[in-house]
């Protein structure tokens, strides 16, 4: 059944306004979808003497507008929803598979570099017996089989991990849809994936790195050196960092952006997952920084004759506005970084994503013991802290050790 759209409203919602389309389910209740467009509302005016009311609908005709567009994207996806279900009722495991990259396509919930990766691992599917299997005939049996095959063409347990997890969420999608009655997914063990040492930066690291900065005052790659090592960001989520995204007042930062690379060009998108969506607690060392940074910047615009701009990237230019590339940013760190010899853990110099490793292994690992796995979890934006358990078990087994040999200095007094 294909959803039908009413034409929508917009409404005043806080200070903006929000896009509303309704529709009916097949039970025939009403249903509705809102939205907010970004753009700004203003209260109406009440008149003292009377009471009355006069609309103040300044922005209500781009609402509108961003109304119709959203409406019609809506309209052309439950079109192509339609289509793909017409579509996927015999199909195979591979064509089923293109079908689901199609609808996170039309979704639009995931990020370009991700779809690039389905469609490398469709590659894998595809012209096997596996992908030729139709899809309400797939087995555990032949599924085993078909990663077996992959392993002995030399595919890395890491690879087939994630060719394993893609295959199987076009399973799970296939149940949701009613396509098919369970995923026998379920009953094949996923792949080892071989886990790659952490290359965080030791404490003394740490601290000649510090000193090299003290030489480059509030530049660009200064400030996204020391956001990294004091908020376990990431390099995507530095570089989009704007200065309405930075409150000084209650020393907090949101990350609500990141820069991520699609077709060669970089593209300001949201972050990789909805735990990415987070606000993070800064020290007064970083909003010390952070500010020194801000200062610098309006003199420069001062001397162009420019007014502040709070949408301004914190690490971009403050003349054009153009932002601070990961690429130069990761380019300008290894030149940094191979200039003072910086070498991290495992006996190698460290990329600029080590920076976040740094700040995670010395959060958990930390003798003080303020900071709890869930919490340096929710800083780092993972989706759950079994994610943070499972990439710094190394760090947490030092915290263990630490946390006893206090245990043991308490007891003996």
């Amino acid at each position: 059944m294909q959803r039908e759209y009413s034409q929508g409203f917009v409404v005043k919602h806080r200070n903006k306004w929000r896009a509303i389309v309704n529709w009916q389910d097949e039970n025939g209740k009403q249903r509705r979808l809102t939205k907010s467009t970004g753009i700004r509302c203003y209260p109406d005016k009440v008149s003292d003497d009377t009471g009355a009311v006069t609309p103040d609908n300044r922005g209500k005709a781009s609402a509108e507008i961003f109304l119709r567009s959203w409406r019609d994207e809506l309209v052309e996806a439950e079109r192509e929803r339609v289509r793909l279900e017409e579509a996927s009722s015999d199909s195979t495991f591979a064509e089923y598979a293109e079908l689901y990259i199609q609808h996170k396509e039309i979704a639009k919930n995931v990020r370009p570099v991700t779809l690039k990766g389905y469609r490398s691992y469709l590659g894998k599917i595809i012209g096997t017996p596996l992908g030729d299997t139709p899809l309400r005939d797939l087995s555990p049996k032949a599924i085993a089989s078909w990663e077996h095959d992959l392993s002995s063409e030399g595919i890395g347990g890491t690879s087939l991990s994630h060719i394993h997890v893609f295959a199987k969420q076009v399973c799970t999608y296939a149940r949701r849809m009613g396509d098919i009655s369970s995923n026998p997914f379920d009953l094949v063990d996923a792949p080892k994936r071989k886990k790659k040492p952490i290359n965080s930066l030791p404490g003394t690291e740490v601290a000649k790195l510090n000193e090299a900065l003290r030489g480059f005052g509030p530049s660009p790659l200064a400030i996204g050196i020391r956001i990294a090592l004091s908020t376990g960001m990431r390099q995507g989520e530095i570089c989009a960092l704007r200065w309405s995204d930075i409150d000084l007042d209650s020393k907090t930062i949101r990350v609500n952006h990141s820069l991520s690379r699609d077709s060669g060009k970089y593209r300001l998108c949201e972050p990789k997952t909805e735990g990415s969506l987070r606000t993070i607690p800064c020290g007064d060392i970083l909003m010390g920084n952070l500010i020194d940074r801000k200062k610098a910047m309006a003199l420069e615009r001062e001397e162009f004759g420019l007014p502040w701009d709070d949408s301004l990237f914190v690490i971009g230019s403050a003349v054009n506005g153009k932002w601070y590339s990961p690429q130069v940013l990761g380019h300008e760190w290894h030149a940094l970084a191979r200039s003072i010899n910086l070498i991290g853990t495992q006996g190698i110099p460290p990329r600029f994503h080590d920076l976040r490793h740094t700040f995670a292994t010395l959060a958990i690992s930390s003798s003080s013991g303020n900071l709890d796995v869930k919490t340096v979890s929710a800083i780092l934006g993972h989706s759950n802290a079994a994610m943070t358990l499972n990439v710094y078990a190394d760090a947490l087994e030092d915290s263990k050790k630490s946390g006893m040999e206090v245990m043991d200095q308490i007891l003996s007094r």
